[in-house]
């Protein structure tokens, strides 16, 4: 994908597959919304493998432009465990020419462990050159309270600076905060003289929750907040046909939501 004079690469770190109702219900209990029975699927297979299972990307984004080499999101890491596989993504940045330490900026869309498992490796930064960046709300969210993402981050803190507002955070790269998932939880505005593109972090994680404004959400901290901010995202994309792609979506591949008399469709 090229936005203007930044060149976005998909790099894969592993995939999660689950029956898709279930995968809808992880973290909400019963939950509520379309998604969670099997018959909510059956028009959506489009999104499912062959298989009818819900496959979900692990991995993150790599922006190059300028003098920047930035990484959206740092995978799951080294991980096989339940419907989690990760553990690629150093090879799949060496594949694309980089190596660790020529990463300028590391950039979490938010801290749940599925993006930040290349963040630190035996208790060191992984990209010792790197300045890692969040928003503030999730670091006082998840650090000290979250005993596992402080062991995995604390390592990072001194390259740690925060945002806490919308705002241009690197030349042509801004951040929007879009919280429900998290508190701090954050989509990225790409811009390139008259180009533009968005990375929807976990706002989003499957492109049925882009059609389907009913649609059930995974994992979230506040789901009416979730379910708020999605629904205005899709409203944005919508109208405006900016290409969109989220950390979960197949092949983290991007796509357009398109208008429609009965119904909106995404299309890659």
């Amino acid at each position: 994908m090229q936005i203007g004079d930044i060149q976005i690469d998909a790099v894969i770190d592993g995939i999660a597959r689950a029956v898709p109702s279930e995968a809808y219900r992880w973290g909400v209990g019963e939950g509520s919304g379309r998604g969670l029975d099997d018959v909510d699927w059956e028009p959506h297979r489009q999104f499912l493998a062959d298989d009818g299972m819900l496959e979900m990307a692990l991995g993150g984004f790599l922006l190059r432009t300028g003098d920047r080499v930035v990484l959206v999101d740092a995978g799951i890491g080294v991980f096989d465990r339940g419907v989690f596989k990760g553990g690629a993504m150093l090879d799949n940045l060496q594949a694309l020419g980089v190596a660790p330490d020529d990463v300028t900026d590391v950039v979490f869309t938010h801290l749940h462990f599925d993006h930040t498992g290349w963040a630190t490796a035996d208790g060191a930064p992984v990209f010792r050159n790197a300045t890692y960046r969040c928003d503030d709300a999730d670091w006082a969210h998840f650090v000290p309270h979250d005993e596992r993402a402080t062991r995995k981050l604390a390592p990072i803190e001194s390259q740690l600076q925060t945002w806490d507002s919308d705002r241009s955070l690197l030349p042509g790269v801004d951040v929007q905060r879009a919280p429900g998932h998290t508190p701090g939880s954050t989509v990225l505005v790409l811009s390139s003289g008259d180009a533009r593109a968005v990375l929807l972090g976990d706002a989003v994680h499957c492109p049925v929750e882009l059609v389907d404004d009913e649609w059930a959400t995974i994992g979230d901290v506040d789901p009416d907040l979730a379910k708020r901010t999605r629904v205005a995202l899709a409203r944005e994309l919508e109208s405006t046909g900016t290409p969109a792609a989220a950390a979960h979506f197949p092949g983290l591949q991007f796509g357009r939501l398109l208008p429609g008399e009965a119904k909106r469709t995404w299309s890659i």
